[in-house]
Parts: structure tokens; C-alpha cells; sequence
């Protein structure tokens, strides 16, 4: 379904992808994990052009793309077969929940307001915020904020949503509500990609799981075999790190 090959980027000196592949099948949740600033963020923004890579090829279904050089054309083919849920909701504030979500319907797609209307009603309705769809950002929780996100994100029915750290922004007592929702999609069949530091639920959720770490794929397997049976000593050091207890110092 999708697959992209040797992916590279590079900030001026600094190389952050230094070959990366990736395979997606239908339905599949693949969990991406991996230290801070191990290139995680910056591999899912160049998948849907939101970086431009230094080199990289991409199939996408029919679509076959340079990741480096890709047409207009195709960019905006690839962006109306996903989604994207962006770590800080990334919502208007001007907007109630109800006309974010409709926002890209009507303006990119050039789907009717009443047409539009309705399906957004139904994203919201999916993740529980059908009733508060007259809310503006600033009336809503964090959790709620990326509810609407996550709503904008699925109201055109994309073949592959993109989770970027969608918990990062959150108070830990939100966490659960948005983790809920994506837990949900999941078990609908939607295929999606989601970079996280949330390890029980990557380990829950996950059909495969990606560790990335200065750039590159050190480890990818299923859930089982990353989580209880790494074999690279660099996966296991990182598990190791972040699931052990947290020592506090006084």
C-alpha cells in the first residue's frame, strides 16, 4: 500500500535521515520509536511533503513519487490520501470545533458546506465531541483539542493517518482520552503511523514497531518481538531506559 525507500534529509550540516524504509500494509499500526531526535518527527513530515527530503523514492498505491523532487500534482495527491494530527492540535482559534474539522473538506477538497457539514458531524460524533462541535479552541481541554484534531484528521476517510506525538502536548491525565480514540481507530482497521513515547500503548496497539535512532532503522518487528525480545543492544537499552521505574532525585 505504501512504501517509501532510502530516505534522506539533512538541516544545512546536520543529516537527520540517513537512508530510512519504510513498508505499510492495509490496516496496519505501525508505532515509530525512538529517542529525542532521532529523526522520528522529521521521517512522518516528509511523507506527506510537509518536509521535502534530500533523496527518497515513495509508492503509494497508483502514486509513484521522488520524495526529493516531487511534482505539485502528486503532493497534493498524496495529502488527500492521509491525514495528519500534528502534536499541537494546530486547530483555528477564530473556528468552533465543528468548522475545523469542516475547514479542509470545503477549501481543499471542494466539498459542499452541507455535504461537509455532515461528515464532520460524524468525525466528531467518532471520537466523543459531537456535542461540543459549537466550541471554540479555547473552551476545550487539550484532550478535547486533539479530539478535534484527530476529527479533521479522519473526516475525509484517508487510506493512512499520521500521528506525530499526539499525547506530547497533553497533561498526563488527558493522555487516556486521546489514546482511547486512536486505540479505536485502530481496531476499525484504520492504517496509521504514529511517532509516540506512549510504550504500553505502542505495545498494545501496534502491528509493527519501527525504533529509530540517529537517523536510521536500528529494529523493526511486531509488537512481541521489539517488546519482549529485541535483538539489537541498542533497542534494548532504550526499553530498558523507559521502562523501568523513574528514579527521583531529591
Amino acid at each position: 500500500m505504501l512504501k517509501v525507500k532510502n530516505v534522506h534529509k539533512s538541516f544545512g550540516e546536520n543529516e537527520i535521515l540517513k537512508g530510512v524504509d519504510l513498508t505499510v500494509e492495509k490496516g496496519d499500526v505501525v508505532v515509530i520509536l525512538g529517542p529525542s531526535g532521532s529523526g522520528k518527527t522529521t521521517f512522518l513530515r516528509c511523507l506527506d511533503f510537509l518536509e521535502t527530503a534530500n533523496e527518497g523514492e515513495m509508492e503509494f498505491d497508483e502514486i509513484h513519487t521522488s520524495l526529493s523532487h516531487p511534482h505539485k500534482k502528486t503532493v497534493l495527491q498524496v495529502r488527500r490520501k492521509t491525514g495528519f494530527v500534528f502534536q499541537n492540535y494546530n486547530l483555528f482559534n477564530n473556528k468552533t470545533a465543528l468548522e475545523n474539522v469542516m475547514e479542509g473538506l470545503v477549501t481543499a477538497r471542494k466539498i459542499p458546506k452541507e455535504d461537509a457539514k455532515k461528515t464532520a458531524e460524524e468525525a466528531l460524533l467518532k471520537v466523543g465531541l459531537l456535542e461540543r462541535k459549537d466550541f471554540y479552541p479555547s473552551q476545550l481541554s487539550g484532550g478535547q483539542q486533539q479530539r478535534v484534531g484527530i476529527a479533521r484528521a479522519i473526516a475525509a476517510n484517508p487510506d493512512v493517518v499520521l500521528f506525530d506525538e499526539p499525547t506530547s502536548a497533553l497533561d498526563p491525565e488527558l493522555v487516556g482520552e486521546v489514546l482511547g480514540v486512536i486505540k479505536k481507530l485502530a481496531k476499525e482497521g484504520t492504517t496509521m503511523i504514529v511517532v509516540t513515547h506512549e510504550m504500553s500503548f505502542a505495545e498494545d496497539v501496534a502491528t509493527q514497531v519501527v525504533f529509530m535512532d540517529g537517523g536510521v532503522v536500528v529494529e523493526k518487528g511486531t509488537s512481541a518481538q521489539i517488546f519482549q525480545h529485541p535483538k539489537e543492544e541498542r533497542t534494548k537499552k532504550f526499553l530498558q531506559r523507559v521502562l523501568k521505574p523513574i528514579e527521583y532525585i531529591i
